[in-house]
This record gives structure tokens, sequence and C-alpha cells, in this order.
């Protein structure tokens, strides 16, 4: 089996994980992230071809961090997408991060679309208040980040 494809298979099975626990309890542990940036370093000793040179990425993973921490502030992101985003942002050059942008924005809009059909028609149905406090209506943003790292991985590097 190529060492690529391997490399790829363990991207997407972190971006799920984080997934999953961003769908369930909305919290993404940082040991998600991490795995990542620490795969990402494995990858490169084992000779992943990354798309040269390597600064690339490292300039990408500062923007996506320094832009997800102002989002952050502002309260739009939270700060395990912003870590989540970021370290996913990592295995891409910057040229191949609007793809990575572009799919996780298209997977976010999806999931506040389906969210907020879901809660009007709880709402319409009797099982949910019809007003909710703002804080009450989170979103897994992990979710989106993972569809857009995975399709963007296979993408990127084939």
């Amino acid at each position: 089996m190529d060492l690529t494809i391997v490399f790829k298979i363990m991207f997407s099975t972190v971006l799920l994980l984080a997934a999953y626990s961003d769908a369930r309890r909305f919290l993404i542990p940082n040991i998600y992230s991490l795995s990542l940036i620490l795969l990402f370093f494995v990858a490169l000793s084992f000779g992943f071809p990354f798309a040269p040179p390597i600064w690339l990425l490292m300039l990408h993973f500062a923007c996506a961090l320094a832009i997800g921490m102002l989002l952050f502030h502002f309260g739009w992101l939270g700060g395990g997408d912003v870590k989540l985003y970021a370290a996913t942002a990592m295995w891409f050059p910057l040229q191949s991060g609007v793809l990575l942008l572009f799919v996780t924005t298209i997977a976010g809009a999806a999931i506040v679309l389906a969210s907020t059909a879901f809660r009007m028609v709880a709402a319409a149905a009797g099982r949910a208040p019809v007003k909710k406090r703002l804080a009450d209506r989170r979103i897994a943003y992990g979710v989106a980040i993972a569809a857009g790292g995975i399709l963007s991985i296979f993408w990127t590097y084939r």
C-alpha cells in the first residue's frame, strides 16, 4: 500500500473523530489538533509529497491561526474550531488553502441551514420553544472543517 494513502487515511480519521466529538458535545479536545500537527511532521519525515516549499505550509498555518484567533475574539468561532482549522491548514500550501476554505465554508453553510430547518420543524411540532437564547444555537463547525479537510487532502494530493 502506498504510504501517501496511509497518511491521508490517518489525517481523515483524526478529522472524523474531531467532528464526532464536536457534533456530540460541541467540544473539540486539543488532542485532535495536536495529532494533526504531529502527523504532519511524521508525514514530512516519511516523504509525504507536500507541495514545496514547506514554508508555504507554515505560512498557511500561521495565517489560519491568526485569522481564527480574530474570529474567536469576536465570538464567531470556538477555540477548538480555530485550532482544528489551523492544524488542518498546515497540510496545504496557500494555493490549496482556497479549496480548503471554500469546501469548509460550503459545508458550514449546509450545516447552518440544516440546523435552522431542524429547529423550525421542532418548534412547529411543539417540541422546542420558538425563541431560544442565542447561546443555545451552537453549530458544530468541526464537522464542516472535517469535510473540508478530507475532501481537500484527497483532491490536492492525488
